[in-house]
């Protein structure tokens, strides 16, 4: 009998292997961009606060310039802005996954699992 099988697979971008951004983040970074606020980006991603500025801070270090900026708050809130390299390594992270998802859906292997 022949049994199909399929490859799995996660990718993210490293830089003296450090993690800058993998699907995890790629969805904080959007969400902050979309909602200008971390602290409502966290909420919809349902993280806590403390977890989401960690990862931007941990992005933002690894990458050695801003993914995102992050001004405190004030009588209205913070604000988050997502730069233009945040803008451009998301963008390359989106392309390179979707041709990563692409590539492992193109993959079929099939075993005779006959012993």
């Amino acid at each position: 009998m022949n049994t199909q099988y399929n490859l799995k697979g996660r990718i993210w971008i490293e830089i003296s292997n450090k993690t800058v951004i993998g699907e995890g983040k790629a969805s904080l970074i959007k969400k902050t961009a979309e909602r200008g606020s971390l602290r409502k980006a966290a909420g919809a991603l349902e993280l806590s606060y403390r977890q989401a500025w960690y990862s931007i801070n941990q992005m933002n270090k690894s990458a050695g310039k801003p993914l995102i900026l992050l001004q405190r708050g004030g009588e209205n809130g913070g604000v988050a802005q997502i730069t233009d390299f945040g803008k451009e390594i998301l963008n390359i992270f989106e392309k390179s996954q979707n041709e990563f998802v692409n590539f492992l859906n193109n993959q079929t292997i099939i075993l005779n699992t006959h012993s």
